[in-house]
């Protein structure tokens, strides 16, 4: 959205001004912990199509879309970061790998019901006893819901049922981004369609 003074109607900020302060929204979006909430920072952001711009709209859309990080596409976004952003945390992690490696767990909760610890530190690219860490943090954070069975050595994942307003939040921001490809598209139809159902 354009933002524009009241007596005016004129822009406040520049448009490349817009397109900056977009770029840093996203990219402390992606690198927070991952969770419903950043879900929806970044679900909101994607509807700019001007995010789609970026060098890293692959990974921008990969971790709105919960899909798993590659290596690649961490590189490249790393590029694009300030120092402070690259500082290393207590475990030795940049806040990058660890925000990657968090999206990573929840995406493998929604593809597996259940993985080894090996394989799961094997797709995080990390130790076991790392895997092992952050995947407790997550569970006790309730980031993801599951248990660990340390005696086996796997994970368990649980899927849960998400509240009915979270459901009814999902179905409006799939219609919203629906009318707003119509509207970038056939804008006149569009238009019309909304005034005869009075939206």
């Amino acid at each position: 959205a354009v933002v524009s003074t009241q007596s005016t109607g004129e822009p406040l900020l520049s448009s490349t001004k817009q397109t900056e302060l977009l770029r840093n929204a996203v990219l402390c979006a992606i690198i927070a912990p991952a969770g419903l909430q950043r879900s929806r920072i970044l679900a909101s952001l994607c509807k700019d199509e001007r995010s789609q711009n970026f060098l890293f709209s692959a990974m921008l859309n990969n971790t709105q879309l919960g899909h798993l990080i590659t290596h690649d596409q961490v590189s490249l976004f790393e590029k694009e970061l300030e120092e402070h952003q690259l500082e290393k945390l207590p475990n030795e992690m940049s806040i990058l790998e660890a925000a990657v490696m968090e999206h990573n767990v929840l995406a493998i909760s929604h593809i597996y019901m259940s993985i080894r610890l090996e394989n799961l530190a094997y797709l995080l690219r990390v130790s076991r006893p790392q895997a092992e860490k952050v995947v407790g943090k997550m569970i006790t954070e309730q980031r993801i819901s599951g248990y660990i069975d340390q005696i086996d050595g796997v994970v368990f994942f649980e899927s849960v049922s998400q509240p009915w307003d979270e459901h009814i939040d999902v179905v409006c921001n799939k219609v919203n981004n629906v009318i707003d490809v119509l509207l970038h598209h056939e804008p006149a139809f569009t238009r019309e369609r909304l005034e005869a159902y009075k939206c």
